[in-house]
């Protein structure tokens, strides 16, 4: 197999390694990032350690089920847009692989109709909805 690629990998769901892994090469050099999503102002306020760690925990069980050579797993900006600005700042990614739940704006954000070609700054996006 010939030289791989950078691969940017976010996941808003738990346990998405086999969805993901066919989107992934054993050469390619890896990123993973979970923001951490779905809290209130609130919530941030009180569980802000908790909601990181557990986001950052996620992260480093994806880097480890996905193939290739991760140079950095860990918890991300909530809003998942922004997340992959960041990421990107620091990482040329030559794809993006997002793993979703259910979130209805995200997935028509970033899948609309399946459409071939959606794409983030030029980089192509792959969506992989959990089940």
């Amino acid at each position: 197999m010939g030289a791989g690629r950078n691969v940017l990998v976010v996941s808003t769901t738990e346990d998405v390694g086999d969805a993901v892994a066919p989107f992934v090469g054993e050469n390619d050099t890896v990123k993973v990032i979970v923001p951490v999503v779905g809290q209130g102002f609130m919530d941030w306020l009180s569980n802000d350690e908790k909601a990181f760690a557990h986001a950052d925990a996620a992260a480093n069980d994806l880097a480890e089920a996905v193939p290739g050579e991760t140079v950095e797993a860990r918890a991300a900006e909530s809003d998942v847009t922004l997340a992959i600005h960041d990421a990107l700042a620091t990482f040329p990614a030559d794809a993006i692989v997002v793993a979703i739940a259910g979130n209805a704006d995200l997935v028509e954000a970033l899948d609309e109709d399946g459409e071939p070609g959606r794409s983030i700054d030029g980089i192509p996006v792959h969506v992989v909805r959990s089940r």
